[in-house]
């Protein structure tokens, strides 16, 4: 868990990332064939961060670890399997990468203004939004190019993500 230098130290002056290893360091005592780990990295600074996910993949060789997280980097970096649920169900289960490969082709991104938005969530699926440098850049699920101005991306976890939350929502 690299915290021999501090074993004699005080837990309550840990780093974060200092008391999420003593932590699985604690859940594999006694040999457990299954680790549950909750929202491992939040809260960590980038390097911390990069050592916690080689940590949990080492472990993972060994023992069984359920991750449960919102942060989709996590679920790429560790997982061979993953679920999405919503409403207490799961909605879309599979290898992140196959999961990936089934919007192939199918997911469009667009920059837009943002005023433009309520007429773009009207006329296509609009799975996501973000902002970068002050515009709104979004991501439509569609079969074909859905206007002027779209261009096809490679989807990404959180294309499935967001494209199976936008199939619950339609179907509620």
């Amino acid at each position: 868990m690299n915290l021999w230098e501090v074993r004699k130290t005080a837990l309550a002056s840990f780093s974060g990332g200092m008391r999420q290893r003593f932590g699985i360091a604690q859940a594999l005592i006694g040999n457990p064939g299954l680790v549950i780990v909750d929202e491992p990295t939040a809260g960590l600074d980038p390097e911390e961060r990069n050592r916690f996910i080689n940590l949990l993949s080492e472990i993972g060789e060994q023992v069984v670890v359920i991750l449960s997280t919102h942060i989709v980097d996590d679920v790429s970096n560790l997982c061979q399997r993953m679920a999405i649920i919503a409403s207490g169900r799961i909605v879309r289960a599979g290898a992140p990468i196959d999961l990936m490969a089934e919007l192939d082709g199918q997911v469009w991104r667009k920059t837009i203004d943002n005023r433009e938005l309520d007429a773009h969530r009207s006329a296509h699926d609009v799975i996501s939004t973000h902002l970068f440098g002050g515009r709104t850049i979004i991501h439509v699920l569609a079969d074909r190019q859905p206007g002027a101005g779209f261009e096809q991306t490679k989807s990404g976890l959180e294309d499935v993500y967001f494209a199976a939350l936008s199939t619950v929502r339609r179907a509620a």
